[in-house]
C-alpha cells in the first residue's frame, strides 16, 4: 500500500483529499502546516507528498528545499493558486515533481497521483531511499528506548540524523548498584554500510560491559573487534565512561576517548575540564593501546557528551559554531539539569546555522545532584 502524505492548511481541502485518496486504498497521512509535514515527511518517507505551496510559516517552496536538502527524493505533486509560469518553475526549482492548479479536479489530481507513483515504481533512487529507510530504523532500534534512572545523577540524550540515516551512536547501560556506562560514537559513513558498522559496534560494546571490563580495556577489546570487521574501510570515533559511587559518598567517571571530540565537564565551581585522554579511533590498528582517566564529580558537576554536528555546523559566512561556543555555554547555564543542557545546547547551535545541520547531532548530558 502507497502511503501519502497531504500538506494543506485549508481543513475543507485537506478533508477532501484524505477521504479520496484512502478511497483510494492509500495509506494517508495529513499535516496543516509547514512545519508539521516536514517532520511527519522525515519520520515517516511517505512515497508521494502532496503539497500546498501557499502555508503558514514555512511555505511550500521552503518545506520541499528542506525536504531535498536532507536527501529524500520521494515525488512532490505541488498544489498551487498561482497558475503562472514564475509560480510553477519556482515550485520545479524547488524540488516538485508536478503539479495542479487550485481549483482543481479530483479526477484530475487522483490522475496524476497514479502516474507517478507508477514511474516511481522502476526509479533507483526511490529504491536506494528505501533501503536508506531500512538502515534508519535499524540505527532507531540501536539506540537505548529509555535512558536509565541512577541514583544521584540525571542523564539525557538525543540523536538527529541529518539526512536518512547517519552515522551516530549512543548508548546509557545500567551496570550493577549505582553504576552506569555513557557511550557515544560516530561511525565514518551513511546510509545502510554505517548501519551495519553501528550494529558491530553496539554488540561489541554490549559483551564487553557485560564483562565488566574497565574503559580501557572496552576500548582495546572493541577496537580489535572493529578493525578485524572494519579492514581498512572506514573508522569509528568513540567515548566511554563508567560512572559511578567512589565510596565515600561522591561519584567518579572512569573515561577512555578513542579520537572523539572531546566532552567538556563543567565543574559548579565555574571551570571546565575536556575529557580527552585515551587514544586513537577505533577500527584502524589492531594492536593501539588505551589509557583512561579518573575524575571526580562533585554535586552542580555536568558532562556534555557531543558528536561534531554539534560543533562543525556553520552559519551562513562558513564559520563553525565550535567548542569555544559550548564552553561559553556551560558557563552561561550553570544550574540547570541534564536535559535543559541539551535542550540549550541544541537551540544555540539552530539559531547559529539557521536550523541547517549538515550532518547528523547527538547529545548525551549528564549532571549531578
Amino acid at each position: 500500500m502507497n502511503r501519502i502524505l497531504v500538506i494543506e492548511d485549508d481543513p475543507a481541502i485537506r478533508k477532501g483529499l484524505v477521504i479520496n485518496l484512502q478511497a483510494e486504498s492509500y495509506d494517508v497521512l495529513a499535516a496543516g502546516n509547514g512545519d508539521e509535514g516536514y517532520r511527519i515527511a522525515c519520520e515517516t518517507q511517505p512515497d508521494l507528498i502532496i503539497l500546498d505551496l501557499m502555508l503558514p510559516g514555512m511555505n511550500g517552496y521552503e518545506v520541499c528545499q528542506r525536504i531535498r536538502r536532507r536527501g529524500l527524493v520521494t515525488p512532490v505533486l505541488m498544489l498551487t493558486a498561482q497558475d503562472d509560469e514564475t509560480h510553477r518553475v519556482h515550485g520545479f526549482e524547488a524540488g516538485a515533481d508536478d503539479y495542479v492548479a487550485k481549483p482543481f479536479s479530483v479526477r484530475e489530481l487522483m490522475g496524476r497521483v497514479r502516474a507517478i507513483l507508477r514511474r516511481s515504481e522502476g526509479r533507483s533512487d526511490i529504491a536506494n531511499q528505501k533501503e536508506l529507510d531500512e538502515a534508519r530504523r535499524l540505527q532507531q532500534r540501536l539506540m537505548p528506548a529509555e535512558i536509565p534512572k541512577v541514583a544521584g545523577l540525571r542523564i539525557a540524550a538525543t540523536c538527529r540524523p541529518a539526512r536518512i540515516a547517519g552515522g551516530d551512536y549512543f548508548d546509557v547501560i545500567r551496570l550493577e548498584g549505582d553504576s552506569v556506562a555513557v557511550c557515544i560514537a560516530d561511525v565514518c559513513g551513511k546510509g545502510m554500510p554505517a548501519a551495519m558498522m553501528m550494529a558491530n559496534l553496539q554488540a561489541a560494546v554490549k559483551t564487553c560491559t557485560a564483562k565488566r571490563m574497565s574503559p580501557r580495556e572496552l576500548c582495546e577489546n572493541v577496537n580489535r573487534v572493529m578493525s578485524e570487521n572494519i579492514r581498512g574501510q572506514g573508522f569509528i570515533t568513540f567515548f566511554y565512561a563508567v560512572i559511578d559511587s567512589d565510596g565515600a559518598g561522591s561519584k567518579r567517571c572512569t573515561y577512555c576517548n578513542a579520537g572523539h571530540n572531546p566532552p567538556i565537564l563543567a565543574r559548579r565551581k565555574g571551570f571546565t575540564e575536556r575529557l580527552d585522554h585515551g587514544g586513537g579511533v577505533l577500527g584502524v590498528f589492531t594492536n593501539w593501546s588505551y589509557e583512561e582517566q579518573t575524575v571526580r564529580l562533585g554535586s552542580g558537576d555536568r558532562i556534555l557528551i557531543y558528536t561534531d554536528g554539534v560543533t562543525e555546523t556553520q552559519n551562513a559566512a562558513g564559520e563553525e559554531f565550535g567548542e569555544k561556543q559550548l564552553i561559553e555555554l556551560m558557563h552561561l547555564t550553570p544550574a540547570v539539569d541534564a536535559q535543559t543542557l541539551i535542550d540549550r545546547t541544541l537551540e544555540a547551535a539552530a539559531q547559529f546555522s539557521n536550523r541547517n545541520f549538515e550532518d547528523d547531532v547527538t547529545v548525551v548530558a549528564v549532571s549531578v545532584e
